[in-house]
């Protein structure tokens, strides 16, 4: 728990719970496990049972005490909508976040099923209003979807897209949005490409699914029976991110840069996190015009050779892959060469240039620039 975060997207982190179980590949590294891990049966300590799943009731109250308004991420060290996690605390945990509209809650899951029977549920509804009669008596009516709390899934990859995105789009929700970090293969936003045919079946994930309105319709003065086009849930937010720590797997480019342009034609808010561990590097970096030679000493060229190497590529991530229990794992080809030695040497299509910078070195830019966009509150 902390009023503040390093977390990029968010002010503070509320963790109303701890712990969680692996569900998806997005999960093999999980940060938190590591963290807490740490401090298994270390007596007294806060994580004295590890990632185990542990409710933290004294936490609940905490945002009341909270007078600036701040973006909250909702369990940065779990999931708030993990099986082992009675619907009662949960309900408990939305009538705090109803008795604080001054802060706007971040709410992040894998567990898309049970977060949309729940809060499609009514009965879920009234214990949630029970709630908050008994936190604060007569604070009157309140608004479902709640206004200031943010619904999103992680996505690692089109399967995980594929399975989560439709059932977020079908939850009651004030904005909906995506986190793909960490990004481990292409996800397209709009619909897969079929060759020759473009997009037979467009997702409408980043539009809204327009529809005839039948319940706003009108009857002319002839009797014609006129309905206005809408549009369906769309999502409101992308967060893209690359994965850091021990064991990082590397985001092609083009991966970001697909979701990137996607959410751009479609005016919807885009947010590049970070590189990760890996990130973007030149294929060659020249010691010398290659129609000229070095003209320098051999220490020189040594001392350049050496520059050129710390900043050129050491591998190059491929779209090329093979699948693996119904998941696609993407090949990472290490260069043989030297960067300073491949004067005439080309990419494959398909290819990206990259080497391992570490998070810090890596940075925050996707073809030099920062994107920081958030959704209208």
């Amino acid at each position: 728990m902390a009023d503040t975060s390093k977390i990029e997207w968010t002010d503070a982190t509320w963790n109303v719970v701890t712990g969680c179980e692996k569900v998806s590949p997005g999960c093999d590294n999980c940060y938190a496990e590591t963290f807490a891990e740490r401090w298994r049966g270390i007596p007294g300590h806060h994580f004295e049972t590890g990632f185990d799943v542990t409710l933290r009731p004294e936490r609940l109250t905490l945002p009341l005490r909270w007078r600036k308004p701040k973006r909250v991420f909702v369990n940065s060290m779990s999931d708030l909508f993990h099986k082992d996690i009675p619907d009662e605390f949960i309900a408990r945990t939305f009538a705090i976040m109803a008795l604080t509209p001054q802060h706007t809650y971040q709410v992040l899951t894998k567990r898309h099923g049970r977060m949309r029977s729940l809060l499609k549920d009514r009965a879920f509804v009234a214990l949630v209003d029970e709630h908050r009669e008994q936190l604060r008596s007569g604070c009157g009516d309140f608004a479902w979807p709640l206004p200031n709390v943010w619904l999103g899934v992680s996505v690692e990859n089109q399967k995980w897209a594929d399975i989560r995105i439709p059932a977020l789009l079908d939850t009651p929700a004030a904005v909906r949005f995506l986190s793909c970090e960490p990004l481990l293969g292409l996800i397209d936003l709009d619909g897969p490409i079929v060759p020759g045919l473009g997009r037979p079946k467009l997702t409408y994930w980043l539009t809204g699914r327009p529809y005839w309105d039948e319940e706003k319709a009108t009857t002319t003065d002839t009797g014609l029976t006129m309905a206005p086009l809408s549009t369906g849930p769309r999502l409101d937010w992308v967060i893209v991110g690359g994965e850091s720590g021990p064991g990082a797997r590397a985001m092609h480019p083009q991966w970001a840069r697909t979701i990137r342009d996607q959410c751009q034609q479609s005016g919807v808010p885009f947010f590049f996190k970070q590189w990760g561990e890996w990130g973007p590097a030149p294929f060659i970096v020249r010691v010398c015009d290659p129609d000229v030679g070095w003209k320098g000493t051999e220490e020189e060229l040594a001392v350049a050779k050496a520059d050129s190497e710390a900043r050129g590529a050491t591998h190059v991530h491929t779209g090329n892959w093979f699948d693996e229990d119904g998941e696609r794992q993407y090949w990472l080809h290490e260069i043989g060469h030297k960067p300073w030695s491949l004067e005439r040497v080309g990419l494959p299509e398909g290819t990206a240039a990259i080497r391992r910078w570490g998070k810090k070195r890596a940075g925050r830019e996707l073809d030099g620039h920062t994107h920081d966009a958030f959704p209208a509150a």
